[in-house]
Formats: structure tokens, C-alpha cells, sequence
């Protein structure tokens, strides 16, 4: 009796351990960062065609206690149901306040006038790693050599490409590739971080 017992419990107790991965991956703060400041939508399955359950403000802390495969959707509760947020839209720590637009003018003018707004709020972190998540699956995102869109483009991040995040600005993350230790900006909006200790 005492040995058909024991393989009982044997198969109780590995049953139970299943479990264990999804409760540790429970409970990741992130933050809420739209960078027009409007608030989040929360949906209902992971899709922009689906129900909207409601919005999250801006700059709001929020527990993720899980991900799509491709990473592109977090699941969240909501109200006491499951749902799910872009992961574009989410930091590891209560969002920068975005930077003044630039003024319309001279383009030169209006690069300078970015630059020193963006740059205020530069600020060197703990490394910690992130992965470049373009809008489109098979598209790219631009790594450049400064924190603007208005020029000096770097080269061409690939989906999931591996990046070390050496400093931040309010918009921008100052990466390097773990690949070929090129360095450069990239938006932050188009990362997804990968590391524990991050520092947004």
C-alpha cells in the first residue's frame, strides 16, 4: 500500500511545480509612456480590432504578468479580468516628461532647439539589455547617431535585434548592438526591455 502511495505523491507534487513559472512571472511593474500623453487602451484579446475594455493614464503603474510569443502584446488584469496592453507603450520605471515639440522655423534651428531639449534629460543607467521591436513584424527601426529623427542615421535594427542600453534621454535610449558594439540612439517607444535592474 505504502509503495503505490509514494508514486501519488510524487505526481501531486510535479503537478504542483507546473505551476511555479507563471506565479514567479507574475507581478513586472511597468509604466504606462504614450508619448503624446493620452492614455493606453486596454483590450480584450491581443488586437487593435478587438473589444476596448477601457484606457490606462499616462505615466501609470501597472503589472504585467505575462507576454504574447512575439512579445508584442502584455497581459494584464483589468477590472478582475484578464486583457492586454502594446508593449510598446510600457517602461520599467515612471516615464520622463516628454520634451517641449520643437518650433516651427529653419531646420537647423529646429534640430538644435530638439537636441538641447532631448538632451536635458540625459541621463547614464546600469546597463541593462532590450531588444528592438519595429510597428511592423518584418520592418525595421532606425538606430541613429544622435537622439533626432531629423538625421544621422546609423543603421537599420531588425526585429529582436540584442541592444545594451548604456543611457537615456527622455524619448531616446543610447544602445549599443551586442553584435558588432556599434553605438547609437534609438526611440525608446521601439524597445521591448529584456533585463532585470532597468533603469527607464
Amino acid at each position: 500500500m505504502k509503495k503505490r502511495v509514494i508514486p501519488l505523491l510524487l505526481a501531486l507534487a510535479l503537478l504542483m511545480l507546473t505551476f511555479v513559472p507563471a506565479a514567479t512571472a507574475a507581478g513586472i511593474t511597468k509604466y504606462v509612456y504614450t508619448r503624446n500623453g493620452k492614455p493606453l487602451n486596454v483590450r480584450a484579446w491581443p488586437s487593435v480590432n478587438s473589444s476596448l475594455l477601457g484606457t490606462i493614464p499616462n505615466g501609470s503603474a501597472i503589472s504585467v504578468e505575462n507576454y504574447t510569443t512575439d512579445y508584442t502584446w502584455a497581459v494584464i488584469r483589468y477590472n478582475g479580468q484578464t486583457a492586454y496592453v502594446m508593449t510598446q507603450y510600457l517602461v520599467d520605471g515612471s516615464p520622463v516628461t516628454p520634451v517641449t515639440p520643437m518650433p516651427s522655423g529653419g531646420s537647423s534651428q529646429g534640430l538644435i532647439y530638439s537636441l538641447e531639449n532631448e538632451l536635458r534629460s540625459y541621463h547614464v543607467v546600469s546597463p541593462y539589455t532590450v531588444v528592438a521591436k519595429p510597428v511592423r513584424a518584418t520592418g525595421w527601426v532606425n538606430l541613429r547617431y544622435i537622439p533626432s529623427t531629423e538625421c544621422c542615421h546609423a543603421e537599420n535594427l531588425y526585429a529582436n535585434t540584442q541592444l545594451t542600453v548604456i543611457a537615456e534621454t527622455a524619448n531616446w535610449l543610447q544602445v549599443r548592438k551586442n553584435d558588432n558594439g556599434v553605438t547609437g540612439y534609438v526611440m525608446r517607444q521601439y524597445t521591448i526591455s529584456m533585463g532585470v535592474g532597468s533603469s527607464y
